[in-house]
């Protein structure tokens, strides 16, 4: 299904829309272009998979997974959980504005807030509802956003929710949204407060604007700066507390959010600031209000989680020497890739139509990874997104290598 045929899809009655959406994918199924997998244990580098359509068993080495310091089935990290569920139970029994909030949770949100050089901090169940949060606590109809044009999906839906103006914008050229600033602050209401929001790690490509540049940018015109670094923390910087540590520009946004559900192997998210901007959000914002608390067996995770990640910088470096070997030998079999020092490479192929086809061939040849297919990406931009993990060894990396060739080879898109 092209962009023309999801446009006239569009268009359609609702039961007409599911009808054929479902038939499309059914026949995609058949044609092998679509698969689903379903994970049969914990966490790793190596796991067993279960394809849902054809129920085959797959032992594979997993290049596809957000987990990248390991930590999602570090024994540590189990026995404090194990720990917690026999001290506290299970969950909270109501949002953090009733029941749903403990001093393991204050303890938490402060430890979260030191990290990202703010005052304070607040936790979510996701990173989708924590940008939800921001969004719908702090601005109104009155105030503009000025959002990064591959801005997460919560971000953009956050702002349909919340009707309030917008503009998007390519972080990439940063002179042609400084152009546009003083345009849109002539057009704004009086009073009016302008936010901007950017990723800090770009979940399509792995990549980092100039943000140095872009908060310059925002001072000048102020601007409230919200950074999106769901897959900063643990990634960048020396001792992993994300992209503004990596840049030297810790605590230099007002707002940050970061996901503990990616190199924290955990769930859940945190929104860091100041104390007022917190306050804002743990008394206005309804995602915050109206959302259970995350249960302690997850606060547990997330708090041991960050002890080995800073007992252990060494994950932070090794992660950084797999991607940079990855890195380097993709490059040697001549494809084309971007070079980023987080955990995420993306790999481009001669043949844009393929990329399904190789993805499902890794698979069923005992590798798991993820494509970037549209809407996620323009069309002319898809791509095989490998994540990797500090816990991958090189002779897995270099397996891992040698397959993708091939099968890039198979369908003549190398």
């Amino acid at each position: 299904m092209d962009f023309h045929d999801l446009v006239e899809l569009e268009r359609k009655p609702f039961k007409e829309r599911v009808k054929l959406r479902y038939g499309t994918y059914l026949k995609e199924v058949e044609k092998g272009f679509m698969f689903s997998r379903q994970g049969m244990g914990p966490v790793d580098a190596q796991m067993q998979y279960k394809d849902l359509h054809s129920d085959d068993f797959r032992n594979v080495l997993v290049f596809g997974s957000n987990s990248y310091l390991g930590l999602a089935n570090h024994p540590y990290v189990k026995s404090q959980v194990v720990e917690a569920v026999e001290k506290y139970g299970i969950g909270t029994g109501g949002s953090p504005a009733f029941s749903g909030y403990t001093k393991q949770h204050r303890d938490l949100e402060l430890r979260l807030a030191a990290l990202a050089g703010h005052e304070d901090a607040v936790l979510l169940p996701s990173g989708y509802m924590a940008n939800l949060c921001w969004v719908n606590g702090l601005m109104n109809r009155n105030d503009i956003i000025i959002y990064d044009q591959n801005s997460h999906a919560s971000v953009i839906n956050a702002v349909k929710m919340t009707n309030v103006p917008f503009f998007t914008f390519d972080p990439e050229r940063l002179d042609e949204f400084e152009a546009m600033l003083p345009k849109i602050r002539a057009r704004s209401k009086p009073n009016a407060q302008i936010f901007s929001t950017v990723e800090g790690v770009r979940s399509t490509d792995g990549s980092i604007i100039d943000l140095k540049r872009y908060i310059e940018i925002c001072r000048a015109h102020d601007i409230i700066i919200i950074l999106d670094d769901a897959h900063g923390l643990g990634t960048m910087g020396r001792t992993g507390k994300g992209t503004l540590e990596h840049l030297d520009l810790l605590g230099q946004v007002d707002l940050r959010m970061s996901t503990c559900s990616k190199s924290l192997g955990a769930q859940g998210a945190f929104i860091s600031g100041s104390r007022e901007h917190i306050f804002m959000l743990r008394n206005f914002s309804y995602p915050y209000l109206f959302t259970s608390g995350l249960a302690q067996p997850t606060i547990a995770a997330i708090s041991a989680a960050l002890d080995v990640m800073e007992r252990e910088p060494e994950r932070i470096a090794r992660l950084h020497d797999n991607v940079r070997y990855m890195q380097d030998l993709l490059e040697a079999k001549g494809f084309n890739i971007l070079r980023g020092e987080s955990g995420i490479i993306p790999v481009f192929f001669s043949k844009l139509s393929v990329v399904g086809n190789i993805n499902r061939r890794l698979f069923e040849r005992g590798v798991f990874a993820n494509i970037m297919e549209y809407p996620m990406v323009p069309p002319d931009k898809e791509r095989l997104r490998i994540s990797v993990m500090s816990t991958h060894t090189r002779e897995e990396i270099e397996q891992v290598v040698e397959l993708i060739t091939e099968v890039a080879r198979e369908f003549d898109a190398l």
